[in-house]
């Protein structure tokens, strides 16, 4: 049985699969007869085609909904193993028969557990893939069903009286299915698996059982743990009275009804028509989360971001460590058209000017210097007669005759200020602290 929601508002659809191989869909709304009462409503609406005219007749054991764009096609599976796929309006798309008899189809991905192992649907072509899951042994599945938050695994149930862990990856065109885990557990057929947030529910025909699969415990082993079991009776005892708890012996011979939303209802079969409604309050841990952090290929993702932010990061400080006396263009010669100064002449007048001091100011300018390079100095300064700067004729002039004119030493180099004063104002001169009274500007 699955169900979808409609467009209109408070409808939904339920599809049926039955024993005889028909399968049904009905509509169910709500509808309000009065001021504060509303009423549920359920009809039939179509019967889906069958393959040979009804000639099949296999019991329907799977159907699942999937979702291409806007059209909805719903999956059927029966006791033969093939698969059969129809539209929203009940006429069929098409059919295949896998070697393998499906048992849990994954939702939105076309991929299914068998009871050998793995297998995909290919909806364009209708062809299958199918695939041994590695460590099963051989030994043949009964039951699946896949985790309510991490839609890869799987837990299931083995001839060989076996819980098991499953991790089922990939796509459609490349998958793998790998055993995790297993554990030996006493308990008797039939079976219904079904899953919630953190925990895994297994009904038989005389009790329940609570496995946690999200607790720092699991994470670690990696096998699900029991939390408790509960006998069906005592089940039935809270929810009904004591004269129809009684519900004959053949209810030992069906396979329990068990179903769930994924998340905290769950719904479990009584008997005799009756179905008792839970909502869990068991906690959810989240420590499973921390231990495929580190193995996840968002972590490695990021690592490699951090290391090329690092890398570029030093390769730019090492850009920048050139002072602005380290210039890259230091070099002779030409890079395409733009030529390059040769230095040799720099480094040259470099050495003099870092030398003058110690060889003095002759023209030869020593043994180990070649001719110096004489540099024409400004033109001396022509203001106001004003200036109390200029040079008198008194001042020491070490230069020689043979030495040009306009040429300064460091001892003739002195500082000329300007004059700011126009010839329009009158010169005045006054000590910086004269003796002079406070003017008083208000009177």
């Amino acid at each position: 049985m699955l169900s979808y929601m409609s467009v209109s508002k408070n409808e939904s659809f339920v599809v049926t699969g039955h024993i005889n191989g028909v399968i049904l869909t009905h509509r169910v709304w709500e509808a309000s007869n009065g001021d504060d009462w509303s009423s549920l409503f359920m009809e039939n609406v179509r019967e889906f085609d069958s393959i040979g005219g009804g000639e099949d007749g296999s019991q329907i054991t799977i159907l699942e909904l999937h979702h291409v764009g806007r059209m909805r096609y719903i999956l059927s599976a029966g006791a033969s193993g093939k698969i059969t796929v129809y539209r929203e309006d009940g006429t069929i798309y098409g059919s295949v028969l896998p070697v393998s008899k499906p048992i849990a189809f994954l939702k939105q991905r076309l991929l299914f557990m068998t009871e050998t192992g793995a297998g995909s649907l290919d909806l364009r072509s209708m062809r299958i893939r199918e695939s041994e899951c590695e460590g099963l042994n051989h030994s043949l599945a009964r039951n699946y069903v896949f985790d309510a938050t991490e839609r890869s695994k799987a837990y299931g149930f083995t001839s060989d009286g076996e819980l098991i862990k499953i991790l089922l990856l990939g796509d459609i065109m490349n998958f793998k299915c790998r055993v995790r885990s297993k554990r030996k557990v006493d308990i008797d057929e039939p079976l219904a698996f079904q899953a919630i947030k953190g925990y895994l529910i297994i009904a038989s025909q005389d009790k329940v059982l609570v496995y946690n699969v999200s607790a720092q415990h699991y994470a670690r082993v990696s096998v699900p743990r029991l939390v408790f079991s509960a006998g069906l009776d005592e089940i039935r005892s809270s929810f009904l009275n004591r004269q129809v708890v009684d519900l004959g012996t053949n209810r030992r011979t069906i396979i329990p009804l068990i179903g769930s939303d994924r998340e905290k209802l769950v719904v479990l079969g009584l008997g005799g028509g009756y179905v008792g409604i839970y909502r869990s309050n068991l906690p959810v841990f989240k420590g499973e989360f921390n231990t495929m952090l580190w193995t996840s290929p968002v972590l490695f993702f990021i690592l490699f971001l951090f290391g090329a932010w690092q890398f570029f990061a030093k390769k730019k400080e090492a850009l920048t460590s050139w002072g602005p006396d380290d210039s890259f263009t230091s070099a002779s010669g030409t890079v395409g058209d733009r030529p390059f100064a040769d230095t040799s002449s720099r480094n040259a007048d470099i050495g003099e000017m870092r030398g003058g001091g110690v060889g003095g100011s002759s023209g030869a300018g020593g043994g180990l210097r070649g001719p110096t390079r004489r540099y024409a100095s400004p033109s001396r300064y022509t203001g106001g007669a004003g200036s109390s700067f200029r040079p008198s004729s008194v001042d020491p002039n070490s230069r020689t005759t043979s030495v040009d004119t306009n040429f300064r030493t460091a001892s003739d180099l002195k500082f000329r200020g300007s004059n700011l004063e126009t010839a329009g104002f009158s010169k005045r001169r006054e000590s910086l602290f004269a003796n002079s009274q406070v003017v008083d500007d208000d009177n």
